[in-house]
Order: C-alpha cells, then sequence, then structure tokens
C-alpha cells in the first residue's frame, strides 16, 4: 500500500540540489563522529568488506511519487552504528553529504533492519545522479531523509535541522501521515 496522495512510478526520479558531486571510490571517506566511543572513517572498498545486504522496501518522495519495491544493496546502516558505538545521550544523527547537503534523524533510524548506506540499486553500482558512491536510505521516511553522496554521520545529543527542514520541511517526515511540512 502506497501513503496518500502518492503515485507509483516505475523508477526513481532524480532530484538534487543542482549540482552532483564527482566522488571516485578512491577518494571516498565516511566519517561517523559525534557522540562515539569509537568515531570511524571508512573508504568504500572497507563499506564493501563488511558485507552486502539487500533492502527492498517501498520509496517515498515529498514531491509526490512512489518506486515500489525499491531494491538496494550495500550495508546496514546498523552494522556502521555498532562499530561507532555511539554514547547513550546520542539521540539525533545528522547526516552530511558531499554536495553540502544536510538531513536529520533520530538516531533510532539507523538501527532499522531495513535502513541501509546503498551502493547499489535495482543489481547495479549506483548511478552519480542517485548517489554514487554510497546513499543512505530510509525507507520509513520521506526521501530527503535519504541523503546521497554521504560524507558524514555525526551522532548528537540535540537536534540540528538539516537542509530541507531549516526551510519548512517536515521534521518528522512520515510518508502515511502525510508530514511533508513543518
Amino acid at each position: 500500500m502506497i501513503p496518500p496522495n502518492q503515485n507509483k512510478v516505475e523508477d526513481l526520479i532524480q532530484l538534487d540540489l543542482g549540482y552532483i558531486p564527482d566522488v571516485g571510490i578512491e577518494d571516498y571517506r565516511l566519517a561517523v563522529k559525534g557522540l562515539v566511543d569509537n568515531p570511524t572513517a571508512l573508504t568504500y572498498k572497507d563499506i564493501v568488506k563488511i558485507g552486502s545486504d539487500k533492502v527492498i522496501d517501498d520509496f517515498h518522495c515529498v514531491t509526490g511519487w512512489t518506486k515500489e519495491s525499491a531494491e538496494w544493496e550495500g550495508v546496514l546502516s546498523k552494522k556502521i552504528v555498532a562499530e561507532a558505538k555511539p554514547r547513550k545521550d546520542a539521540k539525533y544523527v545528522l547526516i552530511g553529504s558531499y554536495d553540502g547537503y544536510t538531513t536529520n534523524i533520530d538516531a533510532g533510524l539507523l538501527l532499522k533492519d531495513n535502513s541501509i548506506l546503498a551502493i547499489k540499486y535495482g543489481g547495479k553500482v549506483l548511478k552519480p545522479e542517485h548517489g554514487f558512491p554510497v546513499r543512505l536510505v530510509i525507507p520509513d521516511k520521506y526521501a530527503y531523509k535519504s541523503a546521497k553522496w554521504v560524507k558524514t554521520i555525526t551522532f548528537l545529543d540535540k537536534e540540528e535541522l538539516g537542509y530541507w527542514e531549516q526551510r519548512g520541511y517536515s521534521n518528522s517526515a512520515d510518508p502515511f501521515k502525510e508530514e511533508r511540512y513543518a
């Protein structure tokens, strides 16, 4: 079942801030930092070595489209969280991207079985316009919470709003409650 006022699409629609960063596999780094006991910097190869997980789930955009049964492969975000060992007071996360984009989420979303740091979509390596080399995917929220070109995952004790959230988009972003705007 798709959320209210969403239309089914056959494939992902490209949306970005007008800039697609050129991040090569050799240059890619993901820093996991903030309120963690084990700050971590991962290369693309590190992420591939951690293992290959698959998530098949619907993917919803705040603009009104849903891609049913989107297939993502990569590493479940909870595995990265386990490596970093967030402190008990780390209730929030700010995600930063190579294009300067940010989004915020509750830390618990990274522990869900369907939250993934994706390196593949539909069985193929992500295309640059869809987040190559690594994209965070949070299927339970609108897609603006699923940051492309992920560069940093920062655990925080206080909520810090991301790019769209600062511009009036819903912080909770639940597609089934149509939480599009604050």
